[in-house]
């Protein structure tokens, strides 16, 4: 069981981690600093690693010690092994580090929510911006000298926006 609160502990610290860096995403989306964005996220992309490898090392670990206690688990999840558990000091300490585990994750679902948010804003405004930049006035289609219209057709916008 040693190993098994060794492997949550590092997932608490994992995810406490990915927290930790969420908040400062969320500073650098404000700021709008696309360099620093990109360094969170390689941190970010290790850490998820870090806890994939854990989650899997957990998985196995819960499926060695229910096969040692002759015990059938069907998810392998921490709140199906402390139904199973008949130690009372077992399910306390396993009941904490679920909470703990749920809590962290709950806050880091919100943190990475509330960043996605500010994404979309963000994208949304440089949509518009290009937008603004791109697009031929439309009134100059409705007012026009009819004989002028195919020149005004045929102008070009400085960018191309499909590129």
């Amino acid at each position: 069981m040693d190993r098994l609160y060794d492997l949550l502990d590092n997932l608490i610290q994992l995810h406490k981690a990915l927290y930790t860096l969420a908040t400062q995403k969320k500073d650098v989306l404000v700021k709008g600093n696309v360099d620093e964005l990109v360094v969170i996220t390689r941190q970010e992309q290790k850490l998820i690693k870090g806890v994939t490898a854990a989650e899997a090392a957990r998985q196995s670990l819960v499926q060695e010690l229910t096969v040692q206690k002759g015990l059938a688990l069907q998810e392998g999840t921490l709140a199906e092994l402390i139904k199973l558990t008949t130690s009372a000091e077992e399910k306390t300490r396993l009941a904490s580090y679920r909470d703990e585990l749920v809590r962290i994750v709950t806050e880091l679902r919100e943190a990475n929510e509330l960043n996605q948010q500010l994404l979309e804003q963000s994208l949304s405004f440089v949509n518009m911006t290009l937008d603004l930049i791109t697009d031929t006035p439309e009134d100059d289609f409705i007012y026009g000298h009819p004989s002028t219209d195919t020149y005004r057709q045929a102008s070009r916008t400085f960018f191309n926006k499909k590129a």
